[in-house]
Order: C-alpha cells, then structure tokens, then sequence
C-alpha cells in the first residue's frame, strides 16, 4: 500500500477580537436575510458591521464583502452594491 506522507501545518489562530466584533456572525440563533441586497434591516435600523478594505491614496472604501450584520440586531444581511441601484433603475423605467 502506498503511503502518501502530509506535511503538518502549521495551526493559525484566530484573532480573539474577531468573535467579539463580529458576533452575529459566529452566534447560532441570530435571523439570517441573506440573498437580497437591502440598505435597511428588517428590524428598521440602517448600519451595518462589514469586513471592508481601504484603499491608501484615497483613503476610501477599496472593497467591501457582502455579509453584513445588523448591529442592533445581529441579523445577517446581503449588503448592496452599486449595480444593484443600476439594475433597480433599470426595472423602474421598464415598468414606467
């Protein structure tokens, strides 16, 4: 039989920090509205937790990832993008 030898890794671990900030996205039990974009929680409040990066020379959002949290709730919510606005524009004038 032949035996294929694995390297072992070595283990990262995680920032302690991470769970404290982002607990509704490691808590069991918080309500999850992923899969449409939205601005506003279903709860009614409108700021989000988000991983983002930042871009150095405009010290502007760089990019974002797109699971969010409530942070009144800790629901986990899709987070929008421009083109979702663009395609909404879109619907809006084919219905007019």
């Amino acid at each position: 039989m032949l035996k294929i030898p694995f390297k072992k890794r070595k283990r990262v671990q995680q920032n302690p920090m991470i769970p404290t900030l982002f607990g509704a996205l490691f808590t069991q039990g918080t309500s999850d509205y992923r899969g449409i974009p939205t601005t506003v929680c279903p709860c009614g409040y409108d700021m989000f937790i988000a991983c983002v990066t930042f871009d150095d020379e405009e010290r502007s959002v760089a990019s974002y990832v797109l699971d969010g949290a409530c942070a009144l709730c800790g629901s986990l919510v899709t987070l929008p993008t421009p083109i979702d606005y663009e395609e909404e524009g879109e619907c809006d004038e084919i219905r007019t």
